[in-house]
């Protein structure tokens, strides 16, 4: 007489439910992972921005007055377009560092410096511009 053994292996209904549990996973860590990529990525346009901040000064030194010819561009995988603007007779600047693309999602939106050193986010200043320029997560926009 033939002994009978078990079948091993996974039931129809083991794999959905791993698999169910694989995309519940999926579906919570996703939006962080997303989060830190679009922080991560800010760090482009605050390089660009400082830089081009510092290159402005340069030619101030030199000349008196900004220039808005040099300094401008985007960043090292263009997701910020790096403009820089002058006022009051080129004695004063703002470079701006727009999104571009995916990272748009940010809600620290377009990240500004001006000749004073003051930064901004999305047009915001204080707290909220601090947090975007500090690498931290952005939640919401500050209320009027």
């Amino acid at each position: 007489m033939k002994k009978i053994t078990k079948a091993r292996g996974f039931t129809l209904i083991e794999a959905m439910i791993a698999v169910g549990v694989l995309a519940l996973v999926l579906s919570l860590a996703l939006p962080g992972y997303r989060a830190y990529v679009v922080r991560s990525n800010r760090t482009e346009a605050l390089e660009a921005l400082l830089a081009a901040a510092a290159c402005q000064e340069r030619i101030y030194t030199r000349a008196n007055a900004y220039d808005t010819s040099a300094c401008e561009g985007s960043t090292t995988n263009s997701l910020y377009t790096i403009t820089v603007a002058t006022s009051n007779g080129n004695q004063n600047f703002v470079a701006t560092a727009a999104p571009q693309g995916n990272q748009s999602e940010d809600k620290c939106g377009s990240m500004a410096i001006d000749h004073t050193g003051a930064k901004t986010a999305a047009g915001y200043g204080g707290a909220f511009a601090q947090t975007c320029w500090s690498g931290k997560t952005a939640t919401a926009l500050p209320t009027s």
